[in-house]
């Protein structure tokens, strides 16, 4: 347990709080400079839109916070998303977000009623709810299934697959899927579809609190996302 007097004299912790402060103000200049933002084109669980961001598919663990950055320099409608997610319970996390050029919060919920057994097939299963669009009122209540295979030390998988709807229209509904390959523990490549529009990327973990990620949102913004978890 790290307490306040630790934390004033771990130099490590000092860093990091150092360069997540400084992530931060980095990404809010950007949007200050930003002349245009995202096409609404995603669907439930955009990248953008939902606040999701890299965490999506794994809980944060109990009083742990998460602190992401999302920059679209050439996207049409939003440019820039912070948020910061908490863990509550090993089961429930829920998080915030703001959209900086168009001024809009976007928050997010999750449980996990059903944990991923290891050791056989039995999957995760997580509930979620959510905002879904930069500028709009729709909310989103979505679960998936999620299962992670180690083959070895050098080679990982996880996927994920679910289904969507909009509320208070609950009409349509939308897949969800995804896939993750994560190469020598600290590379992933990864692709999801928001039932809309598919987003690929790579990300690297450069240590066990930091994770930069590159990504295409619907296959045609170029995007960089940070995440940082104290």
């Amino acid at each position: 347990m790290i307490t306040k007097f630790d934390r004033g004299l771990n130099p490590d912790y000092k860093e990091r709080n150092i360069i997540v402060k400084s992530l931060i103000f980095i990404f809010l200049i950007m949007a200050l400079m930003s002349q245009a933002s995202l096409a609404q084109e995603c669907g439930p669980n955009c990248p953008v839109c939902s606040g999701a961001g890299l965490s999506e598919g794994v809980l944060l663990a109990r009083n742990s916070i998460m602190v992401s950055a999302l920059a679209v320099p050439d996207a049409e409608e939003e440019r820039t998303v912070i948020n910061v997610k908490y863990g509550i319970f090993n089961w429930l996390d829920a998080g915030i977000g703001y959209a900086v050029r168009t001024e809009k919060f976007i928050w997010n919920a999750r449980i996990q009623p059903l944990m991923e057994q290891k050791d056989n097939w039995r999957p995760g299963l997580i509930i979620g709810s959510g905002s879904v669009q930069i500028g709009g009122n729709d909310q989103s209540i979505y679960a998936q299934l999620l299962k992670s295979i180690k083959f070895d030390d050098d080679f990982s998988l996880s996927v994920s697959a679910g289904a969507a709807t909009l509320l208070p229209d609950v009409d349509e509904v939308f897949e969800l899927y995804g896939v993750t390959a994560g190469i020598f523990e600290n590379y992933s490549l990864f692709v999801s579809y928001d039932g809309i529009s598919y987003h690929e990327g790579a990300s690297w973990k450069a240590n066990n609190w930091l994770a930069i990620s590159f990504m295409m949102i619907e296959s045609e913004y170029l995007a960089l996302a940070i995440n940082a978890t104290l």
